[in-house]
């Protein structure tokens, strides 16, 4: 009874590093911001402005808590204008961020199902290699400030940032 538990624990052990993300090195993000998919005819909706700006916010705060330095985007503002969502552009935002100087781009979108169901995606990305550094999504439920601070607080510490310290 106890070699089978020892086997276990022993197994728990040496496998639990291979869920341990090495750490982002820290350097530029060139941040451009969330994108709202929102359901076709739903009224625009000041409240969700302002849920996004202040995601926006706790995002920008949280990346410059963990050591990374952002960067001005208005340099490329007239280019941003003309991508509809910046987060799903074919890489678009990497090329972006290397026009910036910066070592990373971050974007993101909400994908909003109904007023109770919303998905929150995340994407740090590296500007110089264009490759996916991280990537996560999580899914709330409540249309709140308090659900989209919980969820991103959440998809930042849990998934994007996994193993590393929280701010």
């Amino acid at each position: 009874m106890l070699k089978p538990l020892a086997l276990a624990m022993a197994a728990t052990l040496v496998l639990s590093p291979a869920w341990a993300q090495d750490p982002v090195p820290r350097g530029s993000v060139a941040f451009f911001g969330l994108y709202l998919m929102n359901n076709p005819g739903d009224p625009d909706d000041s409240d969700e402005r302002a849920r996004i700006a202040m995601a926006e916010d706790q995002i920008a705060r949280n990346l410059e808590a963990r050591g990374f330095i952002l960067v001005d985007t208005a340099p490329v503002a007239q280019k941003l204008a003309q991508v509809k969502n910046i987060a799903s552009c074919n890489g678009c935002d990497m090329k972006l961020a290397q026009e910036l100087g910066a070592d990373y781009s971050v974007t993101g979108e909400i994908q909003k199902t109904s007023e109770l169901i919303l998905a929150l995606n995340l994407f740090l990305r590296d500007a110089k290699a264009r490759t996916n550094v991280r990537h996560g999504a999580v899914d709330i439920r409540g249309n709140t400030d308090e659900s989209w601070s919980r969820g991103y607080r959440y998809l930042l510490n849990n998934i994007i940032f996994r193993g590393e310290p929280r701010p």
